[in-house]
């Protein structure tokens, strides 16, 4: 199979950045393929958790919390940035992605009734959350891969406006990233809200958008529990905030968080990306990127499967749809059994996008074009 021979011999880009972010972690007995689901964190990063942890058993809760407001406004920064260029002062930090679209839409300058236009690829939940509002979810327009019309999307902007265009900025069961740079320029003055618990890490996040959310445990690999929800003038002047008495913060976003918060996530958060930034982003997107199109192609011509997306779709999703009707609950298990780790995404998941259930694989940086033939046999078995 000469595309086989030809992955096993080009190589992957950007070897020094597997080489730093496999020093940063312990080594794993897994053949690790399920960083959509929760990356692996840092060394640095839970002994950061743990620093916090004794500081709070050491001083109390509030004193360690005042003692760690530097790294925590460090991670406000670096996150904003990351998210497009938001300032520190509006990005607030909460405990996951469903938190905070929660948080966003309970505060949003909408009414029952309201439309909230989507893609067909729709993270579930969020379809869920919007209707919970009394939001009315619209769905656009779309080409045969499930981007967004941007000719539609023009034209029906000319009659109608939304709360919200909402997006989901790379998908979670497949490689299926929106053109939002585009539709940000098109939407105008209608605000554009991106879902970037996939894309973070993955893609780059354009400027320009009114609101960002999602989680840190995935691409960038930070603690599990901590999430992150950015607004961006006017909106974010135009929120209105459910804020108990004893916790007013002058900018709005910061009283979307919850005074109970897990403080020593945000610590180790701010190592994370400490960590993360010094080995460049860009740098980092640009080795997912190869590793997805080489695991894509390693993966084409495996009997038994199809690829849900072409080799060439973006980040390092990889989605395989069974050619017959198997338990790819069971297979998941049995493949954790024989120590590799990946997600089934079920059709709850996109309901709009997802016929039948998929097998997803998403590794990281640190994946080696090696491993294929492994998870050939494994998927063959």
């Amino acid at each position: 199979m000469p595309g086989r021979l030809r992955d096993m011999t080009t190589g992957l880009p950007h070897d020094s950045v597997r080489a730093a972010w496999t020093a940063l972690r312990t080594e794993t007995p897994l053949l690790h393929l399920d960083t959509a689901a929760c990356g692996r964190t840092t060394v640095a990063t839970w002994a950061a958790i743990a620093r916090h942890l004794e500081l709070e058993a050491e001083l109390g809760g509030y004193v360690a919390e005042a003692e760690a407001d530097g790294a925590v406004t460090e991670a406000r920064q670096r996150l904003g940035e990351l998210l497009g260029g938001f300032d520190q002062d509006e990005v607030a930090l909460l405990d996951s992605s469903s938190t905070a679209v929660t948080q966003l839409l309970a505060a949003w300058p909408c009414e029952a009734g309201d439309e909230v236009w989507i893609a067909p690829s729709e993270w579930g939940p969020n379809i869920e959350a919007f209707r919970y509002r009394g939001l009315e979810p619209v769905v656009l327009d779309v080409d045969g891969s499930g981007l967004i019309d941007l000719e539609a999307l023009r034209r029906r902007l000319l009659t109608k406006r939304p709360a919200m265009v909402h997006l989901t900025g790379l998908t979670a069961h497949r490689a299926l990233a929106q053109p939002a740079r585009e539709i940000v320029e098109i939407a105008g003055d209608v605000p554009v809200v991106i879902d970037t618990a996939q894309a973070l890490g993955q893609i780059e996040i354009p400027a320009g958008v009114a609101a960002v959310y999602g989680t840190s445990r995935k691409w960038l690999c930070g603690p599990r529990g901590v999430g992150y929800l950015a607004v961006r003038e006017p909106w974010q002047g135009r929120l209105v905030p459910r804020v108990p008495a004893l916790a007013q913060h002058e900018r709005p976003v910061r009283n979307l968080e919850s005074h109970e918060a897990y403080v020593a996530g945000r610590v180790g958060l701010a190592t994370t990306l400490r960590e993360y930034v010094g080995i460049g982003p860009a740098l980092i997107r640009e080795r997912l990127a190869a590793v997805g199109r080489e695991l894509r192609s390693g993966l084409a011509d495996l009997p038994g499967w199809s690829l849900r997306d072409p080799i060439d779709a973006p980040g390092a999703i990889v989605a395989l749809v069974p050619d017959t009707d198997l338990n790819l609950f069971r297979l998941r298990a049995d493949l954790l059994d024989r120590k590799m780790l990946t997600t089934v995404s079920a059709p709850a998941r996109a309901p709009l996008d997802i016929t039948r259930p998929m097998l997803r694989l998403s590794p990281h940086v640190d994946f080696e074009i090696g491993e294929i033939p492994r998870i050939r046999a494994l998927l063959a078995a």
